[in-house]
């Protein structure tokens, strides 16, 4: 298995892992995403609002990890007003529980921190709230959220 940054030949399986994942969360298809998906991530891939990293095996994409970055208002608790919002964290059935998830959530949260980002929220499906619980992620209204 090999960890790596998606780029824009990956979009494809960023859209069809995203699918899965809104599936694997109980959500029915009600039309067809493909097109807005598939803009999301060309967008944030070329401006890098968004960063993906993906685990690989045998030239499939088996597990996924995102992070997008938003510029908030500052405030006192954020001074910079940076925020990493960590999304898209899915990895097929067959793969899961053998810490794939563990090395994705890490690679994403460095990027948080290589930009000095402070803060990284999320929402956790049922299944992700123990990891995220495990890397110090904390119930906060919402959200889960860690103090990087």
């Amino acid at each position: 298995m090999e960890l790596r940054k998606a780029t824009l030949d990956d979009v494809r399986a960023l859209v069809a892992l995203r699918k899965r994942q809104l599936a694997d969360e109980g959500m029915s298809p009600s039309g067809d995403i493909d097109a807005a998906l598939g803009a999301f991530f060309n967008n944030g891939l070329t401006d890098g609002s968004y960063i993906s990293w993906l685990a690989v095996d045998k030239h499939v994409v088996i597990a996924t990890g995102g992070v997008c970055f938003h510029q908030l208002p500052p405030s006192f608790s954020n001074p910079s007003g940076q925020m990493a919002y960590i999304t898209n964290m899915f990895t097929a059935g067959e793969y899961r529980r053998r810490g794939i998830a563990s090395l994705l959530l890490e690679k994403v949260l460095d990027e948080a921190r290589s930009r000095g980002v402070t803060v990284a929220r999320l929402h956790a499906s049922a299944d992700g709230k123990n990891l995220y619980a495990r890397f110090g992620f904390e119930k906060y209204e919402d959200y889960m959220t860690l103090n990087l």
